[in-house]
């Protein structure tokens, strides 16, 4: 008699452990399948993130690229306008020296004498 109380008693707790095992097997796959659900849902998360991440770096890129070429063509035309202008004044300058050497010989020590007290007086008032 005492043989069947604890044969019932062990299986009861056998029943239990089964249960409980079952019940913890079950929690386990709830839980992991959320795991999975919201490790999915990162991920799609991060991609989306990362393709408009993508989508913006290309866009600045290109802007970057359209804002450099209008820099340089504005540069290089100003370059030549201003080359031109250059070669213009140099050949007026030399055709004038040519046509008065006394006028431009005066011109000349005037402007280096004028330029010479400029540069005195910054001396001075250093």
């Amino acid at each position: 008699m005492a043989d069947s109380g604890f044969g019932e008693g062990a299986e009861k707790a056998a029943e239990a452990v089964a249960e409980s095992v079952a019940a913890a097997r079950e929690k386990f796959s709830r839980l992991s399948d959320d795991v999975q659900n919201r490790y999915k849902q990162v991920s799609k998360d991060v991609r989306r993130g990362a393709e408009r991440a993508g989508k913006e770096l290309r866009k600045s890129a290109d802007s970057a690229r359209e804002s450099y070429r209008d820099a340089a063509d504005k540069v290089q035309k100003t370059y030549k306008r201003t080359r031109s202008e250059l070669k213009r004044v140099s050949r007026d300058v030399g055709e004038y020296v040519q046509e008065n050497p006394g006028k431009a010989l005066l011109i000349a020590a005037g402007v280096g004498f004028l330029f010479g007290l400029i540069v005195r007086r910054r001396d001075d008032e250093d």
